[in-house]
This record gives C-alpha cells, sequence and structure tokens, in this order.
C-alpha cells in the first residue's frame, strides 16, 4: 500500500501534468513524471504546533487530529516534565506531523531560553489550546504571529462547561456557548493579538461544537499540495470529512487511469491486464485505508465506541471491502461490471494481434481502471458512512449512559 499512497496525494495540477508528460513522452515521459511527482511528495509536509498549559487539552487535541490510538497516541494529563518539544506523525500518512509544545506553566520551566531557541518559522501553523488565555499563550502567539504563520485558538473542555451550566435556571446552551466564544475573543483583543480564529471544543465529542470547522479551515491555510495529504489525514467525524476525502481521492484514479493507459500501449501479451490488476488492487487497498475500513482502523473505532467491529459494519451492503483484497477480488468485482468485463476480455485477445491493440488497449485500460476505481471508491464511501452513524450511535448511548439520561 505505501507505493501507492503517494499518488493518493495528488491534485488537480499533479494530474494533469502527469497526462501532460504521457503526451509528450509516452511510457518514459509518463514514468520520469511519476517519479518526479512521487519525489516532490515525500518532500512535502504537514507541520502544526500544538501549545498551551500542561493540562489544557493539547494531547487530546493531537490524538484527534492524527487519529491516534492509546499505543500512538500523545500522553494526556496535567503532569508534564519535559522542556522539549514531542513529535507525532499520522500512522497511514507520517508525512502530517503534530508538535507537542511543553505547557511553559510548569514550575522552573526555562521559558526564555525555549522561546529563543525555539524556530517557529517551520511550522506551518500554530493552534494554541487554553482554558483560559495566559501571559504565556501570548508569548506563544506573538512569536507565531512574527513568523508570519496562521495561529489558531482552541478553548478546550466545552464539555465540562455544559456540563456544570446545565442545570442552571435560564440555561440555554447556544448563548452560553456564544458567550464562552466572545470571551475568548475577548481575551485575545486585549492582549493585542488581533484577529484570530476561535474553536470551542471537546475531546469527548469531536463532531459536536467546532472541531468540524476547526478542520476545513486548517485546510484553508495550506498549499494545495499539502491539502491533499492533510485532507486525507483527517478522522472521519462527519459524512462531510468522507465526501471531502471522495473528491480528493476522485483526483489520484484519473493519475491512475493515465497510468493504466500508459502500460498497454506496450506490445506484451497480457502485459496490461496482470498490471491493471496489481495498480487497481494496490489503489483500493490504500482507498481502504485512508477511508478507515480496514481491519485496523476498524478496531481502533470499534475499541473508542465500545462496541465489536461486526457490529459497526451492521447494515453495510458490500461484504467485500472488509475482506482480502487481492488480485482474484479484483476479478471477482470485474466480473460483476458488464462493460468492464466486455472491455477486459477483448483487451486480452487484441493483445495478441499488436497491430490492432495499441490504441484499443490503452483506452479499454484507462476506462476499465478508472471505472473499477471509481465503483469502489464509492462503495467505500457508502459504506464508510454507515460505519461513521453506527460509531456515532454507539457513542451516543455510551454519553447518554454516563450523563444519566
Amino acid at each position: 500500500m505505501a507505493g501507492a499512497v503517494p499518488n493518493l496525494c495528488y491534485n488537480r495540477r499533479d494530474v494533469l501534468d502527469v497526462v501532460a508528460a504521457y503526451r509528450r513522452g509516452g511510457v518514459q515521459g509518463l514514468q520520469l513524471a511519476i517519479d518526479d511527482k512521487n519525489k516532490q511528495m515525500s518532500n512535502v509536509h504537514v507541520r502544526i504546533a500544538v501549545m498551551g498549559e500542561s493540562g489544557s487539552g493539547k494531547s487530546s487535541l493531537i490524538n484527534a487530529l492524527l487519529d491516534l490510538d492509546d499505543e500512538e497516541a500523545a500522553s494526556t494529563g496535567f503532569n508534564e516534565t519535559t522542556t522539549e518539544i514531542t513529535p507525532y506523525s499520522h500512522p497511514s500518512l507520517p508525512n502530517v506531523h503534530c508538535y507537542d509544545f511543553p505547557g511553559l506553566n510548569t514550575p522552573n520551566f526555562p521559558v526564555k531560553a525555549f522561546m529563543k531557541k525555539t524556530k517557529f518559522a517551520e511550522y506551518d501553523l500554530g493552534i494554541i489550546v487554553i482554558e483560559r488565555w495566559t501571559d504565556n499563550d501570548q508569548l506563544l502567539a506573538k512569536a507565531l504571529k512574527k513568523a508570519g504563520k496562521s495561529l489558531y485558538v482552541v478553548r478546550s473542555k466545552i464539555d465540562q462547561i455544559v456540563k456544570s451550566e446545565r442545570g442552571k435556571k435560564g440555561y440555554n446552551e447556544d448563548v452560553m456557548l456564544q458567550s464562552v466564544w466572545k470571551n475568548c475573543c475577548s481575551s485575545l483583543e486585549k492582549a493585542g493579538i488581533g484577529k484570530t480564529r476561535v474553536f470551542l471544543y471537546s475531546s469527548f465529542d469531536l463532531n459536536a461544537y467546532d472541531f468540524p470547522e476547526l478542520q476545513k479551515t486548517v485546510v484553508s491555510d495550506l498549499s494545495e499540495t499539502q491539502k491533499q495529504l492533510f485532507l486525507l489525514s483527517l478522522p472521519n467525524t462527519s459524512e462531510d470529512s468522507i465526501n471531502e476525502k471522495r473528491e480528493a481521492l476522485r483526483m489520484s484514479i484519473e493519475c491512475m487511469a493515465a497510468i493504466s493507459a500508459a502500460i498497454a500501449v506496450i506490445p506484451v501479451p497480457g502485459l496490461s491486464l496482470a498490471c491493471d490488476l496489481v495498480l487497481i488492487a494496490s489503489n483500493i487497498l490504500a482507498m481502504r485505508k485512508i477511508l478507515g475500513l480496514d481491519n485496523e482502523s476498524l478496531g481502533k473505532l470499534a475499541k473508542r465506541v465500545g462496541k465489536r467491529k461486526y457490529e459497526l459494519r451492521r447494515d453495510t451492503k458490500h461484504a467485500w471491502v472488509f475482506g482480502e483484497i487481492n488480485q482474484e477480488q479484483v476479478v471477482l468485482l470485474l466480473k460483476r461490471s458488464t462493460v468492464a468485463a466486455v472491455l477486459t476480455v477483448a483487451e486480452l485477445v487484441l493483445d495478441f494481434v499488436p497491430i490492432l491493440s495499441s490504441g484499443f488497449g490503452a483506452t479499454t485500460s484507462y476506462w476499465v481502471t478508472r471505472r473499477m476505481l471509481t465503483n469502489s471508491l464509492e462503495e467505500m464511501v457508502e459504506t464508510a458512512k454507515i460505519v461513521l452513524r453506527n460509531a456515532e450511535a454507539a457513542a451516543s448511548a455510551t454519553h447518554g449512559r454516563a450523563a444519566g439520561y
């Protein structure tokens, strides 16, 4: 799967470049373009600095942004002894990083030395997690602004505020949340930070409050290539996030289809079909991982919401999504598509008539690969949404019991 993931990060410009390279230089031009793009992709990183006082909730936010499980996760809690910045990477897309800054409120912390040696320009953007705005937060914010980086403020533990305020007379949650948000904005203005986006957040319910909006805002501040990488790294917190992944993956499908067409012009009997099967299988595996439908991702989600994996799969229609993905499975999927199956058989026959096969083979390889990957993507997206709904229902039931509903 690792080889396919860089291609899944192609944006629209990358796809057009690869197709143009094939038209200019044939198979050799295509291979050079792919190698060049993959080299570029390996050098693309998203670096997010996550800062805040000890116990503010920054480690929980890192775990949410990177979808880390217990073994991979940033440690949470109030006791912080490190004076070093700790990096964490996305488990599937290791070029997406969050950096956990030490809490500057720790006793005897060398704040001045830390601020002097930290190179804030190395990060793409910064997030400061707060319960209340402090002088140390102000130091970090001004350092980021001076480095020309985007800054967001996340007011954490909103669920605790809701719980404490809910029983009060005349309680209105919307009014209360708006008041909390305004207080945060007011603190920033008094500190001279200027216009800074503020997001309300609870680590216990990522789909509530402003976490989805935070993700969208981060995407908007990244370069085109970084956007693609970050979008694919996001956890499936809503159907909107799944739809955004679908749009990103559709671009990669066009590139895979172009590669398939290029392979088809090589006059070796059976080569095109064999390569197409490998190409389709590897990309289905990669897309399944990105959409959180592989066994490992389902296991993490099941543990998080306190359910079994089979319960998360309830009501899904496409059982193949959860099974072994190999060339034999791709053949079975091909047989379900009449058009794709007919074109594939025709291509296999014409492979033995080189003078006729090259043009037809390239065309059929393009359309078969495109159709197969598109159909597979749509079925996986549909499945991912059902899994999400099952997980949300489980989490809601657990939350309701904990709250005594």
